[in-house]
């Protein structure tokens, strides 16, 4: 993880002027105050996995029988939800069509257990495999309010070497809750809309896997 340099330089000033004035520099008087609003409120996050630019990626999107029984379209949606996020922040990505992917994916026998196959299939370069086994707009016993959970696996492979077997990356697992700080009430709000942002949240988790970005220092 890399710090913002603005806060690296000025952390080099401070170092010098501390032995002026350790009082000042504290926050007790105006120069304390003025160093702390100058202090940077983010900091830059690396990709885990940065061999995406300039390629064309395949999204391959398992979830669990009783997941896809209870929400059909989910592979299709998370699916175009994280498509959608990395057209935005990947230079020069090129998704294969989601559509055309979930198409293969139901005519095709086993095609939900090949991440490989179905990226060779479509001549991706990258292919990102998304496999769900969490997901809900209710925890238990909350009846009579809504709260999104959804949680995945994330596993990239590296098909540009094709006399190579596909190198596979784990990248770890994902998972939110919506919203953060707890559930709501039914008033105002439906299913439909807990679990679209759930979505939402979801695939912007995975999709900074792939790509700089910033994020408050606490």
């Amino acid at each position: 993880m890399r710090i913002n340099r603005h806060r690296a330089a000025l952390s080099l000033g401070l170092g010098i002027l501390i032995p002026a004035s350790l009082l000042t520099l504290s926050g007790c008087g105006p120069t304390g105050a003025f160093l702390a609003a100058t202090l940077p409120d983010t900091e830059k996050v690396p990709p885990e996995f940065n061999r995406l630019p300039g390629r064309t990626v395949l999204i391959h999107v398992y979830a669990l029988p009783e997941i896809r029984w209870a929400y059909d379209k989910v592979s299709l949606d998370v699916a175009a939800c994280l498509a959608n996020h990395l057209q935005q922040h990947v230079k020069g990505v090129t998704i294969v069509d989601v559509v055309r992917v979930g198409s293969y994916m139901e005519k095709t026998p086993d095609s939900e257990n090949d991440p490989v196959g179905v990226g060779k299939h479509f001549n991706a370069e990258m292919v990102i495999e998304v496999s769900i086994h969490k997901l809900s707009v209710r925890d238990p016993g909350m009846a009579h309010f809504y709260r999104g959970r959804m949680a995945a696996s994330v596993v990239a492979y590296d098909l540009t070497r094709p006399n190579e077997l596909p190198e596979r990356i784990p990248l770890g697992e994902v998972e939110v809750a919506v919203p953060e700080e707890g559930p709501v009430g039914l008033t105002g709000v439906t299913a439909a809309q807990v679990r679209q942002q759930t979505y939402l949240a979801f695939t912007t988790k995975v999709g900074r896997k792939f790509h700089e970005y910033e994020r408050p220092i606490k």
